[in-house]
């Protein structure tokens, strides 16, 4: 076996802790699941994989839960996943090399957010977490969407892995979705009250507002975090950016998106946020802008959110040159989109 432990926290998740710890255990790693107070068989899964199954009494702190099972994992080195992620791939070699020769250093893997689009399990986008890490060096703080803080100092030396996960969390039925972020909306306010200059936490209330579809709120959270000075290179704060200006563009105030334009040289580097000055300057009549800012994103890395350097730009420039009589081309560039529906369904418009 190898020196390290999986913890996993878990509550009344026994449709998909079996399929999460099954991926694990072949790493042979030892797994520490931490239950707090499910009342379905998710104890009685766990313990089939499980070398450990441990009793949390839940107090509304999701740090608090995953600092216990940091406590009781037996090894130093700490491979942290929640129960709807399975692993994809794992090099357990560079885990082992991470851990004897970069100690000091967290280790961040590659997480692909899966939703279910016209029945199928779909790729909707690629975010990256810090999972792999010394617990004599880091713990976990906050009440939700708790975050990695070192236990002396403020950096967080991290490096990307060679590690994907498979994340299903997004994917709920409505009801589902509406229950966890009414519950995460509840505790994120209650920890701005405790520290409300942490514009992570603004950020986080922005993204429960817009998955709630309170886009306005989403708004004011965003506009809040963003007050702030904050490092342009935090993945956190592109992805708040960019989920600020969407929310702007859904709340029809294109205009004030239009106002983006002076951070552009910060974030031009970004592709989601190249995608999104195309999608504010189509929003202003501004068409051979937004054409501009398209075919830059098409030239770009992949971003957060999947298709930003493919098939959404490629779709939004047929839709303005269809808008200016150019059929022909802008049938081309829809069949350039692979299956994305609203390209079929333009191609099917045009074709009758």
């Amino acid at each position: 076996m190898h020196p390290i432990s999986v913890c996993i926290i878990a509550k009344n998740e026994e449709s998909r802790i079996e399929q999460c710890l099954a991926s694990v255990k072949p790493c042979g790693f030892e797994i520490v699941v931490v239950d707090t107070g499910s009342t379905d068989r998710t104890k009685e899964i766990a313990a089939r994989y499980a070398d450990k199954v441990l009793d949390f009494v839940w107090c509304d702190d999701f740090s608090a839960a995953r600092n216990f099972s940091l406590r009781e994992a037996t090894h130093n080195w700490i491979f942290m996943i929640d129960c709807d992620e399975t692993v994809k791939e794992i090099d357990v070699e560079e885990l082992n090399y991470f851990r004897k020769h970069l100690s000091d250093k967290v280790g961040s893997v590659s997480r692909e957010n899966l939703v279910t689009e016209n029945g199928i399990l779909t790729l909707n986008n690629v975010d990256y977490t810090e999972r792999f890490f010394n617990k004599k060096l880091y713990r976990y703080t906050g009440l939700i969407h708790e975050q990695l803080t070192p236990v002396r100092g403020t950096e967080i030396p991290n490096l990307l892995l060679h590690t994907t996960l498979l994340h299903t969390g997004y994917d709920m039925t409505p009801e589902e979705q509406e229950a966890k972020y009414r519950r995460n909306f509840t505790l994120l306010e209650k920890q701005v009250q405790t520290d409300p200059e942490n514009p992570y936490l603004y950020y986080q209330l922005g993204k429960t507002c817009e998955i709630l579809e309170d886009f306005s709120r989403a708004c004011a959270y965003y506009d809040k975090g963003l007050t702030f000075d904050l490092d342009p290179e935090l993945a956190y704060v592109q992805a708040m950016v960019v989920s600020y200006g969407n929310a702007l563009l859904r709340t029809e105030q294109s205009g004030a998106a239009l106002g983006f334009e002076g951070i552009y040289d910060e974030f031009s580097s970004v592709t989601d946020f190249v995608y999104l000055m195309g999608n504010i300057y189509k929003d202003n009549g501004m068409l051979e802008q937004a054409l501009e800012q398209y075919q830059k994103a098409l030239q770009m890395p992949d971003g957060r959110q999947s298709g930003a350097n493919s098939f959404l730009p490629l779709y939004q420039c047929g839709l303005i040159l269809e808008q200016c009589g150019d059929t022909d081309t802008a049938r081309g560039l829809y069949e350039q989109c692979g299956n994305f529906a609203p390209a079929l369904q333009r191609l099917g418009i045009i074709q009758t």
